[in-house]
């Protein structure tokens, strides 16, 4: 408690200075957007899937909805997610995931993409133009594609079709500003860009949020959610969330916001949880992982998600991951407005 204490005065005392910087920052964010010359990725239909905050928005399970509903959509065409790859040792000008890919080549989140996705193509690179060229010579030649820009509504380099904005519904009334001061990447007046905005983990309670959004922004306003479907153990038995009744849980993670996935675990009423956090991206080491074996004698289950898992190497027995299952409300509107563009797109480029 005196650590939290001593840190919020620290942010107490150096708010002003903080404030001053986010001008400064939002200035050069400004001229950066203004004097990027963009550039179109050849045959490709560009959806951007980006967020205004620092932090887990909950982009990369929309991401793979989104793809799957496109798949279903749009069989026969490729999919492509552009990926930056945070955390990954792949190549500048792309670096193709594969099922075999580890976490330290492809980072965590790829290859969660390509786990989920096997029919879609994941490619990670800083130089996400290079990444597409790269494929489009190696692998589609002059056949075109449909392509999901992840963290994509700040990347000012690349032309985009649509842009979709996930807003945290969990801590939305709390992010009021800028980088460094706060936790924002650009002002909320920056949705006037978007063509639709998903308010992501949502809740009843984030409603009020949602209309006041509706209100300000011309853009459709969906709301995804996430609810807990099975746990997994490492030899793959599928159990309800529901065995975590009356039992002594430790639950670990290293996502943006780990509070949502406390919050589920807690809804579960274990007798006994203690949590313990990581920073987002961690890579879990051979020192973490001898930990949570012996941590794990004291404890009826450890508990992590999905984005944990691909990075753990030895998991311990009792170690169960919490699999979630996405809902978006007004799924049709979202499609039949992805059909008729799409539709466009190819009587524009290929008739």
């Amino acid at each position: 408690m005196k650590s939290f204490t001593f840190f919020s005065l620290i942010q107490t005392v150096l708010f002003p200075l903080l404030y001053g910087l986010s001008f400064l920052y939002r200035g050069i964010f400004w001229l950066d957007r203004k004097s990027t010359q963009k550039r179109k990725l050849p045959g490709a239909f560009v959806i951007s899937v980006g967020n205004l905050s620092m932090g887990g928005t909950g982009k990369t399970p929309f991401s793979i909805f989104l793809a799957k509903m496109i798949h279903q959509e749009f069989p026969e065409t490729p999919i492509v997610i552009l990926s930056r790859g945070y955390g990954s040792t792949g190549s500048k000008s792309g670096f193709r995931v594969t099922i075999k890919s580890t976490p330290r080549e492809a980072g965590d989140e790829p290859l969660l993409l390509k786990k989920h996705l096997p029919f879609a193509e994941i490619w990670i690179g800083s130089d996400r133009y290079s990444a597409f060229v790269r494929f489009k010579k190696e692998y589609l030649s002059k056949e075109k594609a449909i392509v999901i820009l992840d963290d994509g509504f700040q990347h000012h380099v690349l032309e985009r079709d649509v842009d979709i904005v996930l807003l945290d519904s969990s801590k939305i009334h709390k992010e009021k500003f800028l980088i460094p001061a706060g936790n924002l990447r650009e002002p909320v007046s920056s949705l006037s860009r978007a063509d639709w905005i998903v308010f992501s983990k949502y809740e009843p309670s984030a409603e009020r949020a949602v209309q006041n959004v509706q209100k300000r922004f011309s853009g459709n306003v969906l709301r995804f959610s996430s609810e807990p479907e099975k746990l997994l153990s490492p030899d793959l038995r599928v159990d309800s969330p529901k065995l975590l009744y009356g039992k002594k849980v430790y639950a670990f993670t290293g996502i943006g916001n780990p509070e949502v996935f406390f919050s589920m675990i807690r809804g579960f009423h274990p007798v006994y949880l203690e949590t313990r956090t990581f920073r987002d991206h961690h890579s879990y080491t051979m020192e973490d992982e001898t930990a949570l074996r012996t941590i794990a004698k004291n404890f009826d289950y450890l508990l992590c998600t999905e984005k944990d898992l691909v990075k753990l190497s030895q998991p311990p027995e009792n170690l169960r991951t919490l699999f979630l299952e996405s809902k978006l409300d007004k799924e049709e509107r979202l499609l039949s407005s992805l059909r008729e563009r799409i539709a466009g797109w190819n009587k524009k480029n290929f008739s």
